[in-house]
């Protein structure tokens, strides 16, 4: 009992620390920040919800009595609220027919997690309804400010001296990343949830902590009505336009494909598990996916495929053994 509280209070200062260390600056210090619920998952996968609850509560107080009460209202709902749901979720179990546990399907709690991001995206929209250009108009206003500077750098570089020629491409760079960028947000804060919720299961694995059996890759699996609310997202896309509920729905679309790229992973790995090089085939794919913007699409499609083709269990199947 004693460890325990000690371990939840060690994670609790630890992913404060993290997370503050954002107000110091510098490229170092957004890395470590994104790694803040590292260790509350942790001990919420390894010690369990009390202890996560323990260890949740002196971290926002933490960040509240260093950066201020918005701070940490921000820690807790970017890092806390998405812990809670991972540990939640993933410590869920019943007994199954032959008396073993059934553990809460990964492929169940990819849409959970993405639910809980189109929550928060539907939060700012809600939030900037009465803002000029709605939730768009907000968004390209912070990018304006926020890379003005980098667009005036651009035209003060441009040859002959000229600064008006170098100002449009600017002006259409942020505009169009204003298309995006919300879904961007979104999904670089789903991924790095899951990553860093992979990185603690990994850990606690190792060291034989673990509170549920290893969540693998290959046995990732949406449910059947998974691509039902893309279609309806990218259905409102093409018929809103440039209005607002277009916009809202483009970036709603653009999150909903994240379980499907889990999904496309879980047929890589399923693919490679049945073939001899499939450390090589694993290690080369992944090299690819990091430099190369391409092979998303490709793995997203997959994940898309996988509704109605089975191709993970078909590879499954066929291997001789099933790939972490």
């Amino acid at each position: 009992m004693r460890n325990a509280l000690l371990m939840s209070i060690g994670g609790g200062v630890l992913s404060a620390l993290l997370y503050l260390s954002v107000t110091t600056g510098g490229l170092g210090a957004v890395i470590l920040a994104y790694l803040a619920p590292l260790p509350l998952l942790m001990v919420g996968l390894g010690l369990g919800l009390r202890s996560f609850a323990i260890a949740g509560t002196l971290a926002v107080l933490i960040v509240a009595a260093f950066g201020g009460p918005l701070f940490g209202l921000s820690y807790g709902l970017a890092n806390g609220a998405v812990v809670a749901l991972i540990i939640r979720q993933a410590l869920l179990a019943r007994p199954g027919p032959d008396g073993r546990l059934e553990w809460y399907p990964p492929g169940l709690l990819l849409m959970a997690l993405t639910g809980f991001g189109l929550a928060g995206l539907m939060a700012a929209a809600l939030l900037t309804l009465g803002d000029p250009g709605g939730l768009e108009g907000s968004v390209r206003e912070f990018l304006s400010v926020a890379f003005g500077d980098a667009a005036g750098a651009v035209a003060t570089v441009e040859p002959g001296g000229g600064s008006a020629a170098g100002e449009l491409p600017a002006g259409e760079l942020i505009d169009g990343f204003a298309q995006v960028f919300p879904a961007m947000v979104v999904v670089s804060w789903l991924t790095m949830a899951i990553i860093n919720a992979a990185l603690a299961q990994g850990v606690l694995l190792r060291f034989g902590r673990n509170l549920r059996p290893a969540m693998r890759i290959a046995e990732v699996e949406l449910p059947n009505w998974a691509p039902l609310p893309l279609a309806l997202a990218g259905a409102l896309a093409l018929l809103g336009g440039d209005g607002q509920l277009g916009y809202l729905a483009l970036n709603v679309a653009i999150v909903l494909l994240v379980p499907f790229f889990f999904a496309g992973l879980a047929v890589v790995h399923a693919f490679a598990s049945g073939r001899q090089a499939r450390t090589l085939l694993l290690v080369v794919f992944y090299f690819f996916l990091l430099v190369s913007g391409w092979p998303i699409a490709m793995v997203v499609g997959l994940g898309v495929i996988e509704q109605w083709a089975g191709l993970r269990r078909r590879f499954v199947r066929t291997g001789p053994d099933q790939e972490n």
